[in-house]
């Protein structure tokens, strides 16, 4: 399976499907939500869990994914990803993002800071190169990482600001598009009315490749998705957090399906 179907999980991307700023101010909200997915390729290879914190101080946000059965075989995946930042005007704006590959044998560890006018990445072992080309300080600063993108997704304040514009995501050196089309409501699916899931809108998404990759011709920076990913977003009750219910997309390996199995809130929601 694609490694950027499950970069999109985590942060829509992921986060993935909300614009730069929220058209209307709000209120910063107070919740704690826990996220759990399941990724599907006929059978379930893939668990993602995401946990978020949002309260007067800012936000923290991890994401772990770890995979198994067939996927394993051909892809070894045992993430943690952290960010961490401020809520300016109901926007989250990061501070810090780390990544970390514990199934990579290098063992790389990526940090990256957001300190006013600039963006730093630590990488240990350092990488050999940052791409061709590599991300410039502008795109890097047009950008967030993508567990922040996930954490703008949940302060949403309503549905028409999502499946809408391009979001850009940088996780310490490579910079990557979302671009969102197609935008319709939904109604609930049985698995969604279980799960308390309310509000949902569905939308396509193509990634493209930016900066910090190998060099390749234009039509060869999606990374093996010849077709755009279908994404589901929907709101966990009423006046809640919105979060990303479902994925799917064509990989190598087969149809690819990421939906959310559960979610779980303490805490105020956000405020409209």
């Amino acid at each position: 399976m694609n490694r950027p179907l499950f970069r999109t999980g985590l942060a829509a991307a992921a986060g993935l499907a909300v614009l730069a700023a929220p058209a209307v101010a709000q209120t910063p909200g107070k919740f704690r939500m826990t996220l759990n997915y399941d990724g599907k390729l006929v059978v379930k290879v893939l668990d993602v869990t995401i946990t978020q914190t949002a309260d007067d101080n800012g936000y923290s946000s991890t994401a772990h994914l770890t995979s198994y059965g067939v996927l394993a075989a051909f892809k070894k995946i045992n993430q943690t990803a952290t960010a961490r930042g401020s809520i300016d005007r109901g926007v989250a704006r990061p501070v810090s993002f780390s990544h970390r590959n514990q199934a990579n044998p290098k063992g790389r560890k990526i940090d990256v800071r957001w300190t006013g006018g600039n963006v730093v990445t630590t990488a240990v072992p350092a990488y050999g190169n940052m791409g061709s080309p590599p991300a410039t300080l502008a795109q890097k600063l047009e950008a967030v990482d993508p567990v922040t993108g996930l954490m703008r997704l949940a302060l949403s304040d309503r549905q028409a600001q999502l499946c809408v514009g391009t979001l850009k995501f940088f996780d310490g050196k490579q910079r990557y598009d979302l671009t969102f089309s197609g935008r319709s409501p939904a109604t609930p699916t049985a698995r969604e009315k279980r799960l308390g899931l309310i509000n949902p809108v569905r939308c396509n998404v193509v990634y493209r490749e930016v900066a910090g990759f190998k060099k390749k011709p234009p039509e060869k920076r999606n990374q093996g998705l010849n077709k755009p990913i279908a994404m589901t977003f929907a709101q966990v009750g009423a006046g809640g957090p919105w979060v990303i219910s479902s994925m799917t997309g064509q990989t190598p390996l087969g149809n690819a399906v990421i939906e959310l199995a559960r979610v779980s809130t303490s805490g105020a929601t956000p405020e409209n």
